[in-house]
This record gives C-alpha cells, sequence and structure tokens, in this order.
C-alpha cells in the first residue's frame, strides 16, 4: 500500500506543479463529487489509524494493547527516561512543523500568495510522507533521531501533516480531513502518555527488527542494526548464488 500511495501522492505533487506554472485556478475548478471522492479516499487512512482492528501495521498499532508484550528486564526508571528525551524532540518536530506552516500559511492569509500555493504545499507534504518511508526522512534524521522507524515517537503524525496545509483553504472537504488528522495524531498522543511502555524496544518485545513489517526498511535499513537479519540476508545471498552456479551448470 505504501508503493501505491507514493506514486499516487508523486501525481498529485507533479499535478500541483503543473498547476502553479500553468494553470493556478485547475485544483479549484473540478465538479463537487471529485472532491467528494478525494476526501473519502484521504479520510480512510487517518481513520483506520485510529481504530485497533483496522490498524495493521505494528509501526502504528503499537499505540495498542494487540502489538505489546512486555519487557520485565525494563525499570521504570529506564522508560520514564527515554519517554522525556522523545517527548523533548518531538516537541521540536511540532515547533518546525507550525513555523513550517505558518510562512505560507500567513503570506496567503495577507494575499501576497494565491490558493494554488496552498494546495501545492498539500500535495508536498501528501508527498513527502512517502517520500520518507522509501528515501530519507527529515524527521527521523534531524529531530527525533531514533534507531529505527519501528520506535519513532512521531511516527502517526503523518495524516495530521499531510492534511494540515488544507485548514487554510477551509470547506466541507478540506476541514474534514484537517480534523481527521488532528484526531489521529491526538490518539497517538494520548496512548502514547497513557502507555508509554508500548512504544519504545526497551520496553516492547514486539518492537524488534525480525517482527519489522516494513518490507523496505527490513530489506534496507534494518540489515545494520540487526545481526539476525543481517545473517538471514548473507544466507540468502550465498543459496541464490549457488543455486545460479548450479544452473549455468546443468546448461
Amino acid at each position: 500500500m505504501n508503493t501505491v500511495r507514493f506514486f499516487t501522492s508523486g501525481a498529485l505533487f507533479l499535478f500541483s506543479v503543473y498547476c502553479l506554472i500553468f494553470n493556478k485556478e485547475l485544483p479549484f475548478s473540478f465538479p463537487i463529487w471529485v472532491y467528494a471522492l478525494a476526501t473519502a479516499y484521504f479520510a480512510v487512512f487517518p481513520v483506520k489509524d485510529m481504530f485497533a482492528k483496522t490498524s495493521k501495521s505494528l509501526y502504528k498499532s503499537r499505540q495498542f494493547e494487540k502489538s505489546f508484550i512486555k519487557d520485565t528486564r525494563c525499570s521504570e526508571k529506564e522508560l520514564k527516561q527515554i519517554k522525556h528525551k522523545y517527548d523533548m524532540r518531538a516537541v521540536g518536530a511540532m515547533l518546525f512543523w507550525i513555523v513550517f506552516m505558518s510562512v505560507p500559511g500567513s503570506l496567503y492569509l495577507f494575499g501576497l500568495i494565491g490558493r494554488e500555493w496552498i494546495f501545492f504545499f498539500f500535495a508536498l507534504s501528501n508527498f513527502s510522507v512517502f517520500f520518507a518511508v522509501f528515501f530519507w526522512c527529515p524527521f527521523h534524521k534531524i529531530f527525533i533521531r531514533c534507531e529505527c522507524c519501528m520506535e519513532c515517537r512521531i511516527y502517526n503524525w503523518d495524516s495530521f501533516f499531510q492534511y494540515s496545509f488544507l485548514i487554510f483553504i477551509p470547506n466541507i472537504f478540506t476541514v474534514t480531513l484537517f480534523v481527521l488528522g488532528l484526531l489521529s495524531l491526538v490518539r497517538w498522543e494520548i496512548s502514547h502518555f497513557r502507555h508509554p511502555e508500548r512504544f519504545y524496544k526497551i520496553s516492547n518485545l514486539c518492537l524488534n527488527c525480525e517482527n519489522c513489517d516494513l518490507e523496505y526498511c527490513k530489506k534496507g535499513h534494518k540489515k545494520r542494526f540487526s545481526k539476525k537479519l543481517r545473517d538471514d540476508y548473507q544466507s540468502e545471498l550465498k543459496e541464490n548464488k549457488q543455486n545460479s552456479v548450479k544452473t549455468i551448470t546443468k546448461l
């Protein structure tokens, strides 16, 4: 699903660039049913992330009890220390995002740029979430600085990041998406406040590289952190090489 959303969000971003250059009013000239369908599509993701039954990914479902196995070796003091560390980093990430939003938002509200720029920043934010999944995440590297995404403090803030710019062009569709993104973030934060032990490797045995269900990360980044995954990967390469040699020999 992330792969599909990467390409669809990329297409939307390219469309926003086209509109910015050639037809500034195009994003706002479609029939109302187009916006209704788009809203229904975008609304699915924050809604499913708020409920245990529909939240399938371990990355996001760790806020729920179903993805928690207590590590008895973790002390209360250790958990409080790691929670405080990542809470402070999350505050920094949120402050950055507010500033990032406020600059184009203020320019728009003061009439210095048009609403096509708000649409552009919405499309850019939407695409950036999936660019971060597959390539490079500034929040991961600069602000949160966790070992891997499995215990990223703000992993479920994505819907809020994607839809927050829409609040500057309010209507029934944009406000709906903004509110859903905000509710998804609040749901995550309430769970983190009440059950911080579910969110970190030090206290949740489910959160290890072997259980990773983000295949791209598992095949790439995590081999640097997990000896088991690294060994499995080397064994797989060796087996494939042997099979290739056998095939060539038979030929």
